[in-house]
């Protein structure tokens, strides 16, 4: 299974829109979690990832575990739209030669 995206919004929401825009200009994958008319288990997303607005953005790896036959998902939380453009715009750390020393 590919990694992948996680965007939970609420319709109206110009952040939420600069977000997926984001991701579409990064051609990632991603699926939409519209909660406008589920004010509940937008209150439970809020709290689980200590956000305050939408959009909130997660990542979704996936790891495998011992044990398990298949990748496990780990959402990893990205933040909001800003944080979500910072996160392309890091360098990814370079790989460790091995057998180099420093």
């Amino acid at each position: 299974m590919k990694d992948y995206y996680i965007v939970y919004t609420k319709d109206g929401c110009p952040h939420c829109d600069k977000a997926i825009g984001t991701l579409r200009e990064q051609d990632e994958l991603f699926m939409v979690g519209n909660l406008t008319n589920h004010s509940e288990l937008l209150e439970e997303v809020k709290k689980q990832n200590e956000m305050t607005t939408v959009p909130i953005v997660q990542y979704i790896v996936h790891r495998q575990i011992p044990g398990h036959d298949r990748p496990i998902p780990h959402p990893m939380l990205v933040g909001g739209s800003d944080d979500l453009v910072t996160h392309f715009e890091e360098p990814e750390p370079p790989e460790e030669e091995q057998g180099e020393e420093t």
